[in-house]
């Protein structure tokens, strides 16, 4: 019951399949649109659908008529959505304030200014993800950033989800493309005619789509969380309910046959049973994801196991989730106990849904406005702090190498201007 973890990393692409990622982004620099309408119309594993270039951007009528092509269910969730991310919006805001501090002759403040423009990757395939568009992009619309362009794949009959166009209408977001996503990586990345270059990416995507993201990041845009196929963790002891685990199990599985999804247990019992229950509801839902299970001494031993997993999402299944959760660290997200399903956290609390995976949650957690803002420091200096710390400053420019760091200074304290 000790499977090795079947789990997607970079390191699981061959240079040959980074090669070929990077090739499609360069024909999109080189071709263009024309290549974002090439890459969209070629068969499995694109999107085979095939766009006039008119449609490459999703025009005003379709965002107009999209509200009478959402159902009413649907356009209340995502009301209530955007209204629990505005809480935890103003929840961030006021633990990332400005600060000033003055003191002896220094001045220093840390002030926050809104990316000018970034772009939006809203996976389509096996679903449509209405929810990832929200969580992307009303965050940066709440903190003032000037320009978001949302790219989606187009569905088969190259409409996209009226769900999503009525999201992005809700939000004020007129600017909404339909391509493939590996190629409106490119595109996002190095700017076509229809699609500008972006300063950043946000939203998560399969395994290519991650990887697309990894290459533009090396050609100087910035991304948001390289946030891949979905996993999940349960950290579950004797008390559990077998079957709330394999159903939250299984939900992370429906997003795609990458995912991850494990159970890290002291019990042999619920690894028997919620095996045998995830088994029935992967055969009944068709889905190809496979379950993890490691059987642990102890519920000490499995945070362990978890922290170093460093997984997005971990759900615990135990008696005192609190407790255990002090000492699980190293995750994207915690759901504390098994009546907190993370399918909550995916529609409905407003806790951001993009997290890491592939275990970069070792480095850093989900998407929060910090993401969306640029921090500068501002430094003021009397002439009387400058003299006090001239001393320092000459002693580390000359053992450094660098006298003329030394001579900026003195300059100002002896009034001497000859270079």
């Amino acid at each position: 019951m000790t499977d090795p973890a079947d789990r997607f990393s970079l390191s699981s692409f061959s240079d040959d399949e980074k090669r070929y990622v990077e090739q499609i982004m360069l024909d999109v620099r080189k071709r263009g649109d024309k290549a974002l309408l090439d890459y969209t119309s070629r068969p499995k594993p694109f999107d085979n659908v095939r766009l006039a270039k008119s449609q490459l951007v999703v025009s005003e009528k379709e965002l107009k008529e999209s509200e009478e092509r959402t159902t009413v269910e649907v356009k209340k969730a995502i009301l209530f959505l955007m209204k629990n991310i505005r809480k935890i919006v103003k929840l961030q805001t006021r633990a990332f304030r400005p600060i000033y501090f003055r003191e002896k002759g220094f001045e220093y403040s840390l002030r926050l200014h809104p990316l000018e423009r970034i772009g939006v990757l809203v996976p389509g395939g096996r679903a449509s993800y209405v929810s990832t568009l929200v969580m992307a992009a009303y965050p940066a619309v709440l903190v003032g950033v000037r320009e978001i362009h949302v790219l989606t794949p187009p569905r088969p009959d190259g409409s996209v989800n009226p769900a999503i166009l009525y999201a992005a209408r809700l939000m004020g977001l007129t600017r909404v493309y339909r391509c493939n996503m590996v190629a409106g990586v490119g595109a996002l990345a190095f700017g076509t005619k229809s699609i500008p270059r972006v300063d950043k990416i946000f939203g998560p995507g399969n395994k290519f789509v991650m990887i697309a993201k990894m290459i533009a990041s090396s050609y100087g845009v910035s991304i948001d969380i390289p946030a891949g196929p979905s996993e999940l963790v349960v950290l579950a002891d004797s008390s559990a309910d077998p079957s709330l685990i394999a159903l939250d199990l299984a939900a992370q599985a429906e997003h795609s046959p990458d995912a991850f999804t494990a159970l890290i247990t002291d019990s042999r019992r619920i690894a028997k049973s919620v095996e045998k229950i995830f088994r029935m509801i992967s055969e009944r839902s068709l889905l190809k994801t496979r379950l993890n299970l490691y059987l642990v001494s102890s519920i000490e031993e499995g945070v362990g196991k978890c922290n170093t997993l460093a997984p997005e999402h971990v759900s615990l299944h135990v008696k005192n989730p609190r407790a255990i959760a002090s000492k699980l660290t190293v995750a994207g997200t915690v759901f504390l106990g098994g009546g907190s399903p993370p399918a909550v956290g995916d529609y409905a609390s407003g806790s951001n849904h993009i997290l890491p995976t592939s275990g970069h949650a070792k480095a850093r957690g989900g998407v929060t406005i910090l993401d969306y803002l640029r921090l500068v420091s501002y430094q003021g200096f009397s002439m009387k702090y400058v003299k006090t710390v001239s001393k320092h400053v000459e002693a580390l420019s000359s053992a450094e190498g660098l006298p003329l760091h030394s001579a900026s200074v003195k300059a100002r304290l002896t009034r001497r201007r000859n270079v």
